[in-house]
């Protein structure tokens, strides 16, 4: 069982993970946009599978949170979150 987790270090936390979604997101569609058609060359291919990968990852941790601030009392559970709940 994870440690109790304050309305601010909720919220600090939280706001870190989504900037970091959108930082991936631009890198992913900066990525993509290369892509005319042809499909991408392998280095680039390789960029966009790892940013992909840690993308699902801060999603992931994104849901993981809701649910761990929800389960200490602060909201409710997210039906889209890491357990479905």
């Amino acid at each position: 069982m994870q440690p109790e987790i304050t309305k601010d270090e909720y919220e600090a936390e939280l706001n870190r993970l989504h900037e970091r979604r959108e930082e991936l997101e631009e890198r992913e569609t900066t990525l993509t946009s290369h892509d005319h058609g042809g499909g991408l060359p392998a280095d680039d291919q390789n960029r966009l599978d790892r940013v992909r990968a840690e993308l699902a990852d801060v999603l992931q941790r994104i849901g993981d949170l809701r649910d761990r601030w929800a389960d200490a009392g602060g909201a409710r559970p997210d039906p889209d979150g890491a357990l479905g709940e």
